[in-house]
């Protein structure tokens, strides 16, 4: 569940590199390496020690180059660890002095893209008819080719489950000796590597590889379990995801690496890799090593990502000619709700959620993601190959864009290139059939209305394909002008690469508004009506209040909207979705998951009455920015889910009024500010998934009406003061960031000792912290007869032994726990029966003399309760 979800409740390409951002935004790196790509070929430590020296390196560094990890097909490329001492940004400064350098980056971490979903079901919906691939039709044609190879880059593969034992690659280069057979610097690689762990063992020990490699490649008609798109197929893996589904990009290009080498030197016929994994940034070295897989004829299908969002999510929105970006949507056919999209750079949408595939531990399991979409789009091109080994890897590709279905979700039909997977279909449909069938689509613009400001270019793309190729594609008529405007699709100017069937071209708005006429349908270009509010007479709010949202549309995308109603299309601004009034201005501006993209830029000083901003969801870029400090009357604040950056500006410390800050899934930096303590009204802050560090502020302990405070997969840290760990957990709702420097708890739960049956027991323990924690206390009991225990939460805990004729064992653990970890230590407590009276005998008659004192007791009371009674009554 999203964190916005528990606060308001009432879940890693069509860009060009001019275009990416300088500073990559992916949340987490490798603390040590740095990936560096030179200009030309590198091979020869020599000529990289003679850069070193004259770049001036530090000796330490110069080391490290010199141990530098290199690849055998990416030879422009290393990876570097950085010397202690030395920061990692100071290394990546001096490393990008070195002559010849073309790029130095940090590592970013990526991860998977699965959701996990509990199983209900037990069908494989997705092979059947729409919205599922139907591949019954293809089967009877082919279920694939055992000569085939597809690798799964991934977590690795469970290679002995017996659903997919048959089908994993055996290397034909290498033999079990203990010697590199094929000399390409892995020894016994027999069934693929390991790179997070730098072995040839890629084992799965997450399980999402392994479903992977089910869904494409399960062997199918064996009396077992599932059936893959292909029956008969052989799953490469490579792992570099550790196992929680986390790995670097270094690691990745590894995989890429091997891969290459593997077809490239030595015939191994590789169709395709799947990616089920990614990040929000965007990496230059990898984008390079997946363009020597297009030009080595090596399809790369990617998962387009999970975060609902229009953002370009890396390695899938890369704008390369080999790379299919796969959206999700479920058996209904709708666009998985946890999905993203984009026409520009997601490529169409298949079968995500509830998919029924191969885990481990010989077992089943069910999952939802576009990690699960992608593997059938993988799949179909590697059955595709099998039914036509002719097709190259554009016409494989242009078969599964061309033959794509019509979406019956309007969402997958405008925010993705083509529509839905489909292998086969009714006439002559489906990329199975695929042959003289063409697709003219737009891409760019991507909405049927443009606002532009006079004197502006507009970028335009076409995607023109056949099932082999690159379509011609007419000019597109200006109206009323009749100007044409030509998109060419070779290389040159706008166009990235020649025959990829993407036609490129740009106009010039000269502020007359017009009709572009394409061949899906018309564009209309219009001037930014600035004036909007004056000319329509608005008088539901101030001038200045209108205006200001009317600028905030456009910059925000507006045409692009979900929902949108009422915009720009009448005075009544009370009206348009999401805004709401009171006392003639603007209280609420809620727009959340409504594909806001764009950068953020609302004149906070013209909504002086605003006290709700609900923008979570959508693919807003960009700072905060500092007019915010304005909004003096903001109550909530919820920019959770888009792609912002940067500081986190001290204008927040201005908002007084503000209770609920959510920022959480962004990528803002730098420190949490000490001025976020001055929000004493505040009673929810969540700042988590972001890339923020350094130490919590004292200041926040001033915020007692704090209920929730999260910093989950952040790097900041609370300061070892025990009155902060105090007021932390004094919080109802808190979630820590696990990866702080921690001490676990020393705790004794005290000495073993013997009690006697039915006394009163007090358990006695004792707990420190290094860290001046506040630490919670847990007893429980763990074996012997049952009893009742009090006081568990406390150091000392009490019960009443139990009575019985035989001596008893009862054991007891305390757990104390701090804000991350916790210890226990146990003690047992011996009780002893109670003794019987003197003279007790075991026979059966001397057996019940002990019962006589007793007896005499009883009727001596019963008389003295009648004289009692009777005094009473007179």
């Amino acid at each position: 569940m999203s964190k916005s979800a528990w606060l308001f409740g009432g879940l890693m390409l069509g860009v060009s590199l001019a275009s990416v951002q300088a500073e990559p935004l992916a949340r987490d790196y490798h603390p040590e390496r740095l990936i560096i790509t030179f200009t030309t070929s590198t091979a020869g430590n020599e000529r990289l020690q003679a850069q070193s020296i004259q770049a001036e390196l530090t000796e330490p560094l110069q080391q490290q180059l010199q141990q530098a990890r290199r690849f055998s097909q990416f030879t422009e490329k290393a990876v570097v660890r950085r010397p202690a001492g030395i920061s990692l940004q100071q290394a990546k400064a001096e490393l990008q002095a070195m002559p010849d350098v073309r790029s130095v980056e940090l590592d970013y971490k990526v991860r998977k893209t699965q959701l996990p979903n509990d199983p209900r079901y037990s069908q494989q919906w997705y092979l059947q008819a729409l919205p599922g691939i139907q591949a019954e039709q293809a089967w009877s044609e082919t279920t694939g080719n055992q000569q085939l190879v597809v690798a799964v880059i991934d977590t690795g593969v469970d290679y002995n489950h017996p659903d997919l034992a048959a089908n994993i690659w055996q290397n034909p280069l290498e033999q079990v000796n203990g010697q590199d057979d094929s000399g390409n610097g892995y020894i016994d690689d027999i069934r693929g590597i390991d790179t997070a762990n730098d072995t040839s063992d890629p084992m799965d020990d997450d399980g999402h590889g392994t479903l992977i490699a089910g869904i494409i490649a399960a062997a199918g008609n064996n009396n077992r379990g599932i059936a893959g798109v292909n029956w008969q197929l052989q799953i490469l893996p490579c792992k570099f995801l550790d196992d929680l589904g986390e790995g670097f990009t270094s690691d990745a290009i590894e995989c890429l690496d091997y891969i290459l080498d593997l077809k490239v030197n030595h015939g191994i016929p590789i169709v395709a890799t799947n990616n089920s994994w990614g990040s929000p940034s965007f990496s230059e070295a990898l984008y390079q090593a997946v363009q020597r897989h297009h030009d080595a004829g090596i399809l790369f299908v990617a998962s387009a990502g999970n975060s609902a969002s229009s953002l370009p999510f890396y390695p899938a929105a890369f704008d390369l000619p080999n790379v299919i970006s796969v959206a999700a949507h479920d058996e209904d056919g709708q666009l998985a709700d946890f999905s993203n999209f984009g026409r520009a750079h997601v490529s169409l949408s298949a079968p995500g959620v509830r998919m029924v595939s191969t885990h481990l531990d010989n077992g089943y399991a069910i999952s939802s993601g576009t990690s699960m979409a992608a593997p059938v789009v993988t799949g179909l091109a590697a059955l595709l190959k099998s039914a036509r080994p002719e097709l190259d890897t554009q016409a494989l590709k242009h078969h599964l864009l061309v033959g794509s279905a019509a979406a019956s979700d309007s969402r997958i039909e405008r925010y993705t290139m083509t529509g839905q997977l489909a292998l086969a279909a009714d006439g002559n449909d489906g990329a199975f059939r695929c042959t003289s069938q063409q697709l003219l689509r737009r891409l760019k613009p991507t909405t049927d209305i443009v606002y532009l400001t006079a004197d502006s270019w507009l970028d335009i793309e076409l995607l023109g394909i056949n099932c082999f190729g690159s379509e011609p594609v007419a000019d597109i008529v200006v109206i009323p002008t009749d100007e044409r405007i030509v998109l060419r699709d070779d290389g040159s100017n706008q166009d990235r690469f020649a025959g990829d069937g993407i036609h490129s071209g740009r106009w010039w708005f000269d502020g007359t508004p017009a009709t572009l006429q394409f061949p899906d349908g018309e564009v209309r270009v219009e001037m930014q009506q600035m004036s909007f509010c004056a000319e329509q007479n608005v008088t539901q709010v101030p001038l200045a209040s209108c205006d200001a949202l009317v600028a905030f549309f456009y910059q925000t995308e507006g045409p692009g909207w979900f929902e949108r109603s009422g915009w720009l299309q009448h005075n009544r601004v009370c009206d348009w979705y999401g805004v709401s009034c009171q006392q003639g201005d603007i209280t609420v501006l809620e727009l959340a998951q409504n594909n806001l993209s764009g950068q953020f830029q609302l004149d906070f000083s013209a909504l002086p009455m605003l006290a709700v901003l609900d923008l979570a969801g959508n693919s807003l870029t960009g700072t905060i920015p500092a007019s915010i400090e304005a909004a003096s009357r903001l109550q909530q604040l919820d920019l959770s889910n888009n792609g912002f950056s940067g500081a986190l500006p001290a204008a927040l410390g201005q908002l007084n009024a503000l209770q609920q800050l959510v920022l959480t899934d962004n990528f803002f930096s730098g420190g949490l500010p000490s001025v976020v303590g001055n929000l004493t009204n505040l009673n929810w802050l969540d700042v988590s998934d972001n890339n923020l560090q350094g130490t919590l502020p004292a200041s926040l302990t001033q915020l007692n009406q704090l209920q929730g405070f999260s910093y989950l997969d952040t790097r900041l840290c609370e300061p070892r003061n025990s009155a902060y760990y105090q007021w932390l957990q004094a919080i109802g709702f808190l979630d820590v960031n696990q990866d702080c420097p921690n001490q676990v708890p020393v705790v004794s739960a005290g000495t073993a000792r013997t009690v006697s049956a039915g006394s009163q027991v007090q358990l006695q323990g004792s707990a420190s912290d290094a860290d001046g924690e506040l630490l919670s206390y847990r007893w429980q009991q763990i074996s012997g007869p049952t009893v009742q225990l009090s006081n568990t939460e406390t150091l000392q805990a009490s019960f009443i032994s139990p009575v019985s004729a035989q001596t008893q064992t009862l054991r007891f653990r305390l757990t104390a726990s701090d804000l991350r970890t916790s210890s226990s230590a146990e003690v047992s407590i011996t009780v002893q029966p109670q003794a019987r009276g003197a003279g007790a005998s075991s026979s059966s008659g001397g057996g019940l003399l002990w019962l006589l004192p007793a007896l005499l007791v009883l009727m001596i009371g019963r008389c003295w309760r009648n004289r009692v009674y009777s005094a009473a009554s007179l």
